[in-house]
């Protein structure tokens, strides 16, 4: 899967689950500092990405720079798809 494309469902599934109308959501935005994503949604966000893209996700993998922005959590789950493979 491209990297953009799971960008883009990562980006769609923060929208739909963690609705901010007064912010611009693009792939860069910090979202635990900007997006207010808080322990729950991280928890969410983890079940998420194991669902969609049928990863699993490390508990040391659960920090602060895989979840900067949208961009490091495609790229995060684009090397777990590569590792599995």
């Amino acid at each position: 899967m491209e990297l953009d494309e799971i960008k883009l469902q990562i980006k769609n599934f923060f929208e739909e689950e963690f609705p901010n109308p007064e912010a611009n959501l693009t792939f860069d935005t910090p979202i635990l500092d900007e997006w207010f994503v808080d322990s729950f949604g991280i928890v969410n966000t983890t079940l998420f990405l194991e669902k969609k893209f049928g990863i699993e996700v490390c508990r040391a993998d659960i920090n602060a720079e895989n979840f900067q922005s949208i961009h490091t959590l495609a790229r995060y789950v684009s090397n777990q798809l590569i590792q599995g493979d």
